[in-house]
């Protein structure tokens, strides 16, 4: 596993949950968090995916991510996942001061790689429309915390 090879796979994996967004959005439905962990097996050309939906109550909007992070936590633990992937709809506050609904993505694999990505989007019912991803798209999130930091704690 390398940072490219990372990064590669959590742009795919973005990419789906979009399209997920976008069907649930026009269902009327939520989409819950999605985490991917990606396990490297010798001798296979290629690793192992699982991808799981998180369970969500409906009074869980609004609620620390550290809960999120800790049920990550724990799952990391039992199956040593390289690496994992998390994306999950939020809402945000827009620079007008308005909600705002985010597609936000994070990256973290056992090398310390870690990325982080925000997009807001405006649903109607009908569709989904992107607005450009904050700061650019994948970044560093640098000092910043993020969710499944948790997951890799000698990193």
């Amino acid at each position: 596993m390398n940072s490219k090879r990372t990064f590669e796979m959590a742009a795919a994996f973005l990419t789906e949950m979009r399209r997920d967004l976008e069907r649930a959005a026009v269902e009327g439905s939520d989409l819950p968090p999605r985490i991917r962990s990606v396990h490297e097996r010798a001798g296979h050309a290629t690793p192992e995916y699982r991808t799981l939906a998180v369970p969500v109550q409906d009074d869980m909007g609004g609620q620390s991510p550290e809960i999120l992070s800790e049920a990550i936590a724990r799952y990391a633990v039992s199956k040593r996942p390289d690496c994992l992937f998390l994306v999950l709809d939020a809402v945000t506050m827009s620079p007008e001061g308005a909600e705002q609904p985010v597609l936000i993505a994070e990256a973290r694999d056992r090398l310390g790689t870690r990325l982080f990505f925000v997009q807001p989007y405006r649903a109607d019912g009908q569709r989904v429309d992107w607005d450009e991803p904050i700061e650019g798209g994948w970044r560093d999130p640098g000092k910043e915390e993020m969710i499944l930091d948790a997951a890799f704690p000698s990193s």
